[in-house]
């Protein structure tokens, strides 16, 4: 296990992203295991003898992803090439690796299961590593952020901290790292003899939202890149709230064990770091301040504030 990073500074940033509205990812979600276009740009050198012989064989990394969790992974302007941060370093990490990516568009919810039943090589959604996901999967960590709240316009409900969330009611999306953050807060209302939390769930992010704007909810959790993406996507109707915490790690999930994979992922994450790619699309789609130095293997419950 990794010793613990240093604790960041973060800021809200603005991102300058290619528009391409929440409802177009959400609808290209409708659909499981529906395989889209992104595939890698530019010719791969030789195929990587670290990568399992399968995926040399097949020159190809299947890759699962929800697309509908903007700025990671979501549906482009043209309705079915999906583009984001995840994408982006899929296909840089697969063509430092000799090979091209196929993305594999499925539901945040059975990314872990279809992984583990052998459908896709990895998962790429903006996965939050946990030390309770661990025990599934293994996890290559490549983005560090903090979670804030995504808010209607003014924050009527107030909610700007954990401790605000008491009493207060969440739309967040099924099987994400929000729901294990409210559900312990709301645990923690109710043992200070407050008010629980209220937690609507729904499978996607464009559902959760349109509870805050159409006021059936005070709020929802989300990391720094994807609130502020969200919030400058919604045309004024929300806004980010409070400063980040539980400090995470975004990863590749791993099927349990494979250390072939592990492994070649980490030599691809450590090149593109090096030439300089990795920087570069992390401030094309404006979330630099969650750069890493280094990957890290199951790193996520070595973070202050991390959760499971």
């Amino acid at each position: 296990m990794p010793n613990q990073r240093p604790k960041r500074t973060y800021s809200i940033a603005t991102a300058t992203l290619a528009s391409a509205a929440l409802l177009l990812g959400a609808a290209a979600c409708g659909s499981t295991d529906q395989t889209t276009d992104a595939s890698s740009t530019g010719t791969p050198g030789p195929v990587s003898t670290l990568l399992p012989e399968s995926v040399q064989e097949a020159g190809t990394l299947t890759i699962a992803t929800d697309a509908q969790l903007p700025p990671n992974n979501f549906v482009g302007p043209d309705g079915k090439t999906i583009i984001g941060v995840s994408v982006d370093m899929g296909n840089a990490v697969a063509k430092a690796l000799g090979v091209k990516a196929t993305f594999v568009n499925t539901k945040f919810a059975s990314l872990i299961t279809g992984l583990q039943a052998g459908r896709y090589d990895i998962a790429m959604s903006g996965i939050t590593d946990t030390a309770e996901r661990q025990k599934q999967v293994d996890f290559v960590d490549f983005i560090e952020s903090g979670q804030v709240f995504i808010v209607p316009k003014g924050n009527p409900g107030k909610v700007d901290s954990q401790d605000a969330m008491c009493g207060k009611t969440l739309s967040l999306v099924t099987g994400t790292i929000s729901v294990d953050l409210a559900e312990a807060q709301s645990a923690k209302c109710v043992q200070a003899g407050q008010e629980q939390v209220t937690i609507l769930k729904f499978p996607t992010v464009a559902d959760a939202l349109l509870q805050l704007t159409n006021g059936r909810a005070d709020a929802n959790i989300a990391n720094l890149g994807k609130a502020a993406y969200q919030s400058k996507e919604s045309g004024g109707k929300l806004e980010v709230a409070g400063k980040p915490f539980a400090t995470s790690y975004d990863a590749v999930a791993v099927k349990k064990g494979d250390k072939e994979m592990i492994a070649a992922l980490q030599y691809g994450f450590d090149k593109i770091i090096k030439d300089g790619t990795y920087q570069k699309i992390l401030e094309k789609w404006d979330v630099q301040d969650s750069a890493v130095d280094k990957v890290v293997v199951n790193g996520g419950d070595s973070l202050e504030g991390s959760t499971s």
